[in-house]
């Protein structure tokens, strides 16, 4: 299979059920299901051009730092799998994730083929609100980074974009990395995939995986740091396997309530699928040989800290919730029972009142897959 979704789902298939276990036993199971019911964000019916799989790997924002009146404002983007080329489409929606509308698409105005075609925003869009001012965009400015990625999958880029009219326009703001082809199987000059960005001490980061440094390594977690948003520093390393063939990937970083940060990614080709972490003092030094804790089974994890503290982490292997009232602390970890589906790169976006939104585009498909995903969310209360 082409992409890294199709090595995904590969290696799901061929590991044995091991259950749901967190490192130390988990110490609580709590039934705690409050959530909305679910709501269709987008389905292949309703955006022309669209084909299966149609969704993957949604992602979901609230806006938080402009002004009164679009304070409070919901937006979700996935991957869009159409017939011709790809785009992030966004969506907004100002009744707590009752109903949703499509308002813009970000297309692709920085790659081009030779005769002009662009290659498309393809893979693993994620959106961003800055909470401060970064160079010339102010606070509450939206980024979306993604990967741009032409129809033959020979080339990724790694590229944002920012709009400052609340997801209505967009323009290119930069590239963080370029890689090669949209293969695991490369040997060399691999891909680089999956973004996350935040600010940190007054400058914009963005994580990724990548792929470029074989045969050392098959795929390790690395950082740029940007102070302008436009040009950016040196690739730091912050999860590097001494195993040459295991592929830490698909991170996200929030910061605890103590001040220090905490990073999850998934781990294949080491043992069991799994996902886990690792802490920072600052967010930038991750001490890359530190292979990291365990959390649970099942990759493509995502991680935040609600107002309160609380740390909420969830994985494809479980529609469960994993929550940590002790800044990580491996024996703190409960699971947190729910009725959500579970789902590849599962989004979790914490609002105002700490409740989380939940962004779905559905369960891990390859991009071949005849059926297809819509694109969801809900809203889910720990009251």
């Amino acid at each position: 299979m082409k992409s890294n979704k199709g090595k995904r789902l590969l290696f799901s298939l061929g590991v044995a059920s091991l259950g749901l276990s967190l490192l130390g036993g988990i110490n609580e199971k709590v039934n705690a299901d409050s959530s909305t019911p679910i709501t269709t964000i987008a389905s292949k019916n309703q955006i022309p051009g669209t084909k299966s799989p149609s969704f993957l790997y949604g992602r979901g924002l609230v806006t938080t730092h402009t002004d009164k009146s679009h304070n409070g404002k919901l937006y979700a983007t996935s991957e869009h799998y159409v017939n011709g080329t790809p785009t992030f489409l966004i969506f907004e929606s100002l009744n707590n994730a009752k109903s949703w509308k499509k308002i813009s698409e970000i297309n692709d105005t920085h790659n081009f083929l030779a005769n002009n075609t662009p290659w498309g925003n393809r893979y693993q869009p994620f959106l961003y609100e800055l909470p401060e001012k970064i160079g010339k965009m102010p606070a509450g400015t939206i980024i979306c980074a993604g990967n741009s990625i032409p129809n033959d999958l020979s080339k990724t880029s790694i590229d944002l974009y920012f709009s400052k009219d609340h997801a209505r326009s967009w323009q290119y703001l930069s590239t963080v990395a370029v890689g090669g082809h949209a293969d695991v199987n490369t040997t060399s000059n691999g891909p680089v995939w999956e973004p996350f960005v935040s600010v940190i001490d007054h400058k914009l980061v963005c994580y990724f995986s990548d792929e470029r440094d074989k045969p050392l390594h098959s795929q390790k977690l690395s950082h740029r740091v940007s102070k302008d948003g436009i040009n950016w520093g040196n690739e730091v390393d912050d999860v590097a396997f001494k195993e040459p063939a295991a592929r830490p990937g698909m991170v996200t970083v929030a910061r605890m309530k103590n001040g220090k940060y905490i990073m999850t990614y998934e781990v294949v080709n080491s043992g069991e699928w799994r996902t886990n972490y690792k802490i920072s003092a600052d967010g930038l030094n991750w001490n890359a040989s530190d292979e990291g804790t365990r959390l649970a089974y099942g990759g493509a994890p995502y991680v935040v800290t609600l107002h309160n503290g609380d740390i909420v982490a969830n994985t494809d292997g479980s529609g469960d919730l994993y929550i940590n009232k002790n800044n990580g602390d491996v024996r703190a970890w409960q699971d947190i029972k729910t009725d959500i589906p579970l789902a590849y790169s599962r989004s979790l976006t914490v609002l105002p009142n700490d409740d989380l939104l939940i962004v779905s585009g559905g369960p891990l498909k390859a991009p071949t897959d005849p059926n297809s995903n819509d694109l969801t969310s809900t809203i889910f209360s720990f009251k």
